[in-house]
């Protein structure tokens, strides 16, 4: 139990990391009225072996992964809801991919998690609709990103 709570800890770690390492932070979220969605895609050999397992990614150097968290404002700051998404990565030659997620709950965080095919040197447009549980409004989200080799 201790080791996977250590994974789990350097998992939020390494993409804290990311996201505080980015030179646009700004560009890492998405304010609506009631909620704001942090967003973040890594190439996944930045991922631990351990990190990596634990949450059934694949590393290799032509893979990603986009890592969404939904927090809702409420009267006591800000709290991680559940969210349906769905969303495609397209490269510059228009073609496209479906992104799958899947759920991750560690305590009082949620994760949304998608791992999509990349090329060195390829950027991919993202478009997301993010539901957030309890709405029935979908918060559109759309933002690119270059790949580089590790």
């Amino acid at each position: 139990m201790v080791r996977v709570h250590r994974v789990i800890t350097g998992f939020i770690v390494a993409l804290a990391a990311v996201v505080l390492g980015s030179s646009i932070a700004s560009a890492n979220e998405a304010e609506f009225d009631n909620y704001v969605v942090y967003y973040n895609v890594i190439n996944t050999t930045f991922l631990s072996p351990e990190v990596a397992q634990a949450y059934d990614v694949r590393r290799s150097s032509n893979r990603a992964m986009l890592n969404v968290t939904v927090m809702e404002r409420t009267d006591d700051g800000l709290k991680a809801v559940s969210a349906n998404l769905s969303g495609t990565a397209t490269n510059m030659n228009d073609q496209m991919r479906n992104l799958r997620f899947r759920e991750i709950q560690d305590g009082d965080a949620i994760y949304q998690l998608s791992e999509v095919t990349v090329r060195r040197g390829e950027t991919l447009e993202f478009a997301l609709e993010v539901t957030p549980e309890g709405s029935e409004r979908a918060l559109p989200i759309s933002f690119s990103r270059e790949f580089f080799a590790d």
